[in-house]
């Protein structure tokens, strides 16, 4: 299962979905990566971005003028987003390398600046950090925000794991499948599933499910299921689709909410400790890197990533 390429297939600008649909040009990893663009001395500059997904710092780079290049590399498979297209300008150069693990990439550039938001701790480290060593200018620098295993992120990806209910989830499908077969057997004609016992039972058994989501108290509300509801029930704005596009987006309810499952899983299990943290430093210097130093980076009090710099 291809989580991450399953999440980019959807065109999100980061990581955070529609919390960040402008890439990460608010908040505090813009206010992270502006502080690092203005501490640069280059007035061009050369730019590395590990496991980048749809680009997620270009938009922030190209907010401010910064000029040379950006290269983006992610393992899945990615796309320039919105947030990135409707800003691109001729004063940096733009490479977006999809499909490729960082370990296994290849460039005659020395970079000035190395970044990753939560995307390195992805990679497998012996093989990514003497490559990365060995592609940082000799005057770079690298960056890194990483999950923290006290960060709320982790924590809520961690409540997250356990608040997919699969069983109801299938049962839900199976009642649009229902309906979208007496669609078609009634040629795609939307007003003839009135006619259908088979739908009006399927829809009733879909509603009760959505119903029983949706009335719940703020305390007992499972967001997951909430978001399952939504896309259940989107299906009946696309009754007058094809045959065709019917049954694909119908297929491509479950494979979506098992690839955020599993994107969860990932997170919890990449997230670091002090201890883990320090081994990492390790990792670092073992690879070539100097000056590493490695911080939580906090936000409203609490700690929300490592901060790790290194040359």
């Amino acid at each position: 299962m291809d989580a991450w390429g399953n999440f980019w297939e959807k065109g999100h600008s980061t990581t955070f979905g529609e919390y960040y649909s402008d890439g990460y040009t608010k908040g505090y990893i813009a206010q992270w990566w502006t502080a690092i663009l203005n501490s640069a001395d280059a007035k061009d500059l050369h730019i590395l971005e590990v496991g980048c997904g749809n680009a997620s710092l270009l938009p922030c780079l190209l907010d401010q003028r910064v000029k040379g290049s950006y290269t983006g590399v992610d393992a899945a498979e990615v796309r320039l987003s919105e947030a990135v297209k409707k800003r691109a300008n001729a004063e940096l150069k733009i490479n977006l390398k999809g499909g490729l693990g960082i370990e296994k990439f290849d460039s005659e550039t020395q970079f000035d600046l190395i970044a990753s938001v939560y995307g390195l701790e992805y990679s497998p480290l012996d093989q990514s950090l003497p490559l990365l060593r060995k592609l940082l200018a000799p005057k770079g620098e690298a960056n890194f925000l990483m999950h923290h295993s006290g960060s709320v992120i982790t924590e809520m990806s961690a409540k997250a794991l356990g608040e997919f209910d699969f069983e109801s989830m299938e049962s839900v499908v199976s009642q649009l499948k229902a309906i979208n077969s007496e669609l078609n057997s009634h040629a795609g004609d939307p007003a003839k599933l009135q006619q259908s016992s088979v739908a009006h039972a399927a829809r009733d058994s879909v509603n009760e499910f959505v119903s029983l989501v949706m009335d719940a108290g703020p305390e007992e509300r499972n967001p997951i299921s909430v978001d399952f509801a939504k896309a259940a029930l989107s299906y009946f704005k696309k009754l007058r689709l094809s045959e065709a596009d019917r049954k694909t987006y119908i297929d491509g309810i479950l494979v979506d909410f098992h690839s955020s499952k599993e994107r969860f899983r990932q997170m919890v299990d990449v997230a670091r400790n002090e201890e883990q943290i320090k081994e990492f430093e390790q990792q670092l210097a073992a690879a070539g890197f100097t000056n590493v130093t490695a911080k939580p980076l906090l936000k409203d009090g609490a700690p929300v990533a490592w901060n790790i710099k290194a040359k």
